[in-house]
Order: C-alpha cells, then structure tokens, then sequence
C-alpha cells in the first residue's frame, strides 16, 4: 500500500511537470547543473579567504561591498528581464558565474578572491530576480508553491552530494585550506559551462515574459506602487527577513574556527540542509497551498530561530548537522514569502517588483555583513546570531501582522 502511495505521488508529480511551460521545465534543468556546482565550493567560500588572509572584518567589507552591487543591480535586472527577455539575462548571469569560479580558482590573495566574491554575489541576486520571474509566469497562484517545491526536490538534490564530495576532494588535495580548496573552483567552471549549454539549446522565456515594450525606469517603478497591494509594508517585512541570508558566509566559518568543525562536518551542515529541500520541499509546498502560506511560513521561522540557538550551543559534531538541517527550512520560508509576494502585483509587473525586493534586499546586504563582522571581531563571534535569531524573531512578528487576505 506504501509503496502504491508512492508511485502515485511521483506519477502526480510528474503530471504536474508535464502540463507547466517549457520554460519552467529547462529552468529546473538548469538549476540542477548550477547548484551542484555551487556546492561543491559555497561552504568552503569563508574559509578559503580566511586561509589567504581575510579577517572576520574585511569578509564583513567585502560582503558589504556584495550588498552595495545587488543594491545597483537588482531592479535594473528585473526591469532588463521585461523588457529584453529572461533569456539574456539567464546567459549573462552563468558567464558571470563561470568568471567568478575561475577568479576564485587562480587567486593568489584574498584582494583576488574578493572580486569573485563579488560576481558571486551578483550572480546571486540576478537569480532571485529571474528564478521568481519564471515561477511567477508559468505556474498559477493556486499551486504555485508546489512547483517550487517540486523545482526545489529535483534541482536541490545535488547538494545532498556535493558538499560531500567537496570534502573528500579537499582532504585529497591537501585538507581545510586555500591548497585543498583551489581545485574545486575549476570543477565548478565546467559545471556551470553545462548549465550555460542548457540554457542556450532548449530555454525560451516564458510566454507572458516575452520581451516587452520599453518603459522608464522611474515610471516603471511608480507604476508598481500603484497597482500593488500593501508594498511599502511587504518592503519592510522584506528588509528584515533577508539579513539572515545576507551573512550566511559566516556560519561554516562559525563551525570551523568556534566549533572545531573538519571539512566533512561543514559539507554535512550543507547536506543537511539540502535534506529540508530535497524531501520536504514538495509536501510543504502542497500544505502552504492548502492551509495558507503564513502558517507554514511562520513554522518554518520558528525552526530557524531555534537552528542558530543549537549552533551556539552546541557541545558536538552531531549537534552542528542537527542545526545544518533545522537551517534548511530558511528556503522554505523565503518560498513562502517569494510566492506571497507574486500575487501583490500583476503579471507584467513582476520584473520591476521583483528588482524592487532585490533593491532593499541589497540596502540590507551593505550593513548587515559589516555589522556582524563588528559584532563577532569585538563582542563574540555567538553575538552574531543571537541578533540573526532576533531578526528573524522580528520578522515573523511582522509577517504575523500583516493580513491574512494577503499572506493566504
């Protein structure tokens, strides 16, 4: 009986898949070939500048410098991806991120790996702009977080393997530092080359993201606050929710330098997260659709407050994958947030808002890392996340507050 439950669960998995836009489709594809290769080097990232000569403070500089680039770049991206097609953009964002793993690879001081830092972070917010654009286009609002959970099982999978992978390959090529780290950064190349070939033979934008007629920035962006719902306060809820995300370079640092943590305990806290996305990610998708996006959301908060409570006090290995998996359902709170969000404006919108978030999102990226780099060099590296546990805590008060008619 088990076993026919589940059969017919992936059959209606992939009914879904079938019936969704091509688009949709080849982006899942896609993210499976990016993510791989991201993780088999985005834990180590910290620690490789570290082992050239970054402090906790200038890693805070440079994210904040990471904050200042998506500030200037986010709603540029979003309006460019209306205007000219997700296509280019898509193509634009992989060179970026082939670029930044090669520079990480061939650097020989953390001045070097900061500009790839950098590309990093701007391939990043290109893709919290453009991956929401897709989901927001081809799937309807009624189950829209199933097919992002559905997108998160299938394209999330890999990291499950690579952080692991990435471990056992750093202890071959010399063990938790700038020598073991370097060779991975020329793997990830040729993992993002495959994703760029992907996106180039088989990706065409999404039929209501076709390229469109051309708007004024400043117009555009007007335009959004008139015909949206509540934006000024869904801006705010915004700004805080995302400060967790803007500083989570400092976690694996956290587990190596506070903890102890090897190189296979820091690619498990990675795995473990991915354990939230790979298995959960559809039926929490499925529930936010059906009982209400902020009860799961705020269940999913709640579980990360209590991830950055156990890393501080955590007296053991076992305790830092336990917070490694509890820190996983950050993704399934931002889902719920990101798909909250879609429905605040129309359609042919969504490219300007979704820059709009990315904007703010990127105001908070240049004090956050700064902050915490402050907070950790001259308080105690554990001050940084009690103020990411009381963000949060902040955050789902205010989400809490908003009405359900929005957040449903």
């Amino acid at each position: 009986m088990a076993k026919f439950n589940i059969i017919s669960l992936i059959m209606n998995w992939i009914n879904f898949l079938k019936r969704q836009e091509s688009s949709f489709k080849i982006n899942i594809l896609k993210n499976f070939a990016q993510r791989f290769s991201y993780n088999l080097t985005f834990q180590y990232q910290p620690i490789y500048l570290t082992s050239l000569g970054a402090s906790p403070i200038i890693l805070g500089y440079i994210n904040s410098m990471n904050g200042l680039v998506n500030t200037l770049i986010s709603i540029p991206t979003g309006i460019i991806a209306d205007r000219f097609g997700i296509k280019r953009v898509m193509t634009i964002t992989l060179i970026l991120a082939i670029s930044s793993a090669l520079i990480f690879g061939l650097a020989s001081s953390w001045e070097m790996a900061a500009i790839a830092l950098i590309l990093s972070g701007a391939v990043n917010i290109i893709d919290r702009t453009v991956c929401p654009m897709i989901c927001g286009s081809c799937l309807d609002s009624s189950e829209r977080l199933t097919g992002m959970g559905i997108c998160d099982t299938i394209s999330f999978f890999p990291q499950l393997i690579a952080p692991i992978l990435g471990a056992t390959l750093i202890t071959y090529f010399g063990g938790l530092n700038a020598q073991g780290i370097k060779p991975l950064f020329y793997l990830q190349v040729a993992g993002l080359f495959i994703a760029l070939i992907i996106i180039q033979l088989w990706f065409i934008n999404p039929k209501s993201q076709s390229p469109g007629k051309t708007t004024k920035v400043f117009e555009n962006i007007n335009e959004i606050f008139k015909e949206g719902k509540m934006i000024k306060r869904w801006l705010l809820l915004t700004m805080v929710s995302t400060f967790s995300w803007q500083v989570m370079f400092y976690t694996p640092l956290y587990a190596a330098q506070i903890k102890g943590a090897n190189q296979f305990i820091i690619g498990g806290m990675s795995a473990a997260s991915s354990v939230v996305f790979v298995f959960f990610a559809i039926p929490l998708g499925q529930l936010s659709d059906r009982i209400g996006r902020k009860k799961i959301a705020t269940i999913a908060g709640s579980l990360l407050i209590l991830s950055y409570l156990i890393l501080i006090l955590s007296p053991s290995d076992i305790f830092l994958l336990l917070s490694g998996f509890l820190g996983g359902f950050s993704m399934t709170y931002m889902q719920n947030l990101i798909a909250i969000s879609m429905d605040l404006v129309p359609i042919h919108r969504l490219g300007g808002w979704v820059g709009i978030q990315g904007f703010c999102r990127g105001l908070v990226g240049i004090a956050s890392p700064i902050i915490c780099g402050y907070l950790w060099s001259y308080i105690s590296p554990s001050s940084v996340f009690i103020l990411l546990a009381s963000t949060q805590i902040l955050s789902l008060i205010m989400l809490n507050l908003l009405p359900t008619e929005i957040t449903s």
